[in-house]
């Protein structure tokens, strides 16, 4: 009972752990909610989540098993020939004897398998954020997809009005024919790319459906938007987060112990165990009445011992346990370098994808679209080619699109952070501010149906 009871409270942390955190800024960005299901459903189905919680349910029952005495010996012997003694015929002998371990080695061997299961049970927590990770990642792809879709079929309708401009103009001899296939050939391109984009949407899907654990042939709707993302925590913070609460490294540091507690032991096996026993001979009555205990059997206490003699067989045990030690932590300290390193990239990755988007929200994109206004405006009257034109439109498409991938870069280098923090890092979510060139694109599209745009 005691064991289904740890088992229930390391469970209950863990569920807490899974879900804590991930309904906040639900207002601000109303997708969350989307997300969240997913990752509620990931925790709940995904085989290899289940399979590292399983692994640790298994090296928990081990506890009890190490920590159990060892099992009473029952002995039980047949005279072949009868032993005659004054009180009767001895036929037979049977006893019980029980072995004693040295002082502290079921405690020992308790502490083993206790620190091996959290070793277990920090490793499926990592799978566990290593999971959530997955899923986000798949999560804002899928959603960033859907934005390279829409940018590619923007672009294909902004290039159809630019066909119909150019052989407007090319029926009154304002248009050279090379303009005329110009467009032709770049529309090819978009329609091909888009062609490529809605085929690239099964296998985005089923990359989302694999790690939920759903049964295959189902393809998910496709996400909304990513969202804007920040955090409050600076460098330091988040490095100390780091090397305190980074899962590989409490795995680790659970190892390490364990192997501190089989050193231990296997010094204690030095020592001999002590067992003790109760013994008795089943007596037949003499065969001359009147004896003194006739009849009666003797009992016996025994104790015994087991002698160490292999000293050096022991000594490379310790040996053997005290290098596992070592070496674990060892590669503690290792991983501690290549996690601090991998933490420095990814800051560096969030604060420069932080820059390029305010750059690009304020500058570059506001600047591209006017520059195409201007293309467009002097195109019309004669003073720019259709080469100029098409360069100024993909230069925006192009631009806006870099957009939403320094987005979604960002969304997946926060989730990064998190696997190596051992925790959810707090961050605001914010949807994403509409672009003005993408709302100037449209309004492109509705000037260019205008009559006026063709003379």
């Amino acid at each position: 009972m005691k064991m289904s009871l740890t088992r229930l409270a390391v469970w209950g942390l863990a569920a807490v752990l899974v879900f804590a955190g991930k309904a906040a800024f639900a207002d601000e960005w109303p997708e969350q909610s989307v997300l969240n299901g997913y990752l509620e459903e990931g925790a709940r189905s995904n085989p290899g989540l289940q399979a590292a919680f399983a692994r640790f349910d298994a090296a928990l029952d081990k506890v009890p098993q190490a920590r159990a005495w060892p099992d009473p010996r029952l002995a039980f012997g047949v005279f072949t020939t009868p032993i005659e003694t004054r009180t009767g015929p001895q036929r037979m002998r049977y006893g019980v004897a029980q072995m004693l371990p040295w002082f502290g080695k079921r405690d020992l061997k308790a502490t083993v398998a206790e620190r091996e299961a959290a070793a277990l049970l920090a490793q499926a927590q990592g799978v566990k954020l290593t999971l959530f990770r997955e899923i986000g990642a798949a999560y804002f792809e899928y959603a960033y997809l859907g934005k390279a879709l829409d940018s590619a079929r923007e672009e294909l309708e902004i290039l159809k009005y630019f066909e119909a401009l150019v052989e407007a103009r090319y029926t009154v001899s304002s248009a050279s024919y090379a303009d005329f296939t110009r467009v032709q050939v770049e529309r090819a391109k978009v329609e091909e790319r888009v062609a490529s984009l809605n085929d690239y949407r099964l296998p985005l899907s089923e990359r989302l459906r694999t790690l939920l654990g759903r049964p295959a042939g189902e393809i998910l709707t496709m996400p909304g938007s990513v969202p804007l993302m920040d955090t409050d925590w600076d460098d330091v913070r988040i490095t100390s987060a780091i090397t305190a609460h980074n899962l590989a490294l409490a795995a680790l540091d659970a190892k390490a112990e364990a192997a501190d507690a089989a050193a231990d032991l296997a010094r204690r096996e030095f020592y001999p165990d002590l067992t003790v026993g109760l013994e008795s001979i089943y007596t037949d009555a003499p065969r001359m009445p009147g004896v003194v205990n006739e009849g009666k059997d003797p009992v016996a206490i025994t104790f015994g011992i087991n002698l160490p003699f292999d000293q050096e067989a022991r000594e490379a045990a310790v040996r053997q346990a005290r290098n596992s030690a070592r070496a674990t932590r060892l590669e503690r300290a290792d991983k501690v370098a290549g996690l601090e390193a991998q933490a420095s990239r990814l800051l560096f990755g969030v604060r420069d994808g932080s820059r390029r988007l305010e750059l690009l929200s304020g500058t570059i994109v506001p600047k591209a679209r006017q520059n195409l206004d201007a293309s467009m405006d002097a195109y019309q009257a004669g003073k720019a080619s259709m080469l100029d034109l098409l360069t100024a439109e993909k230069t925006l498409i192009e631009l806006e699109l870099q957009y939403h991938r320094v987005l979604t870069d960002q969304a997946v280098r926060l989730a990064d952070l998190d696997v190596l923090a051992g925790e959810e890092i707090p961050r605001t979510f914010s949807r994403t501010p509409a672009l003005a060139g993408e709302e100037q694109a449209r309004d492109l599209r509705v000037s260019l149906t205008k009559p006026e745009a063709s003379k």
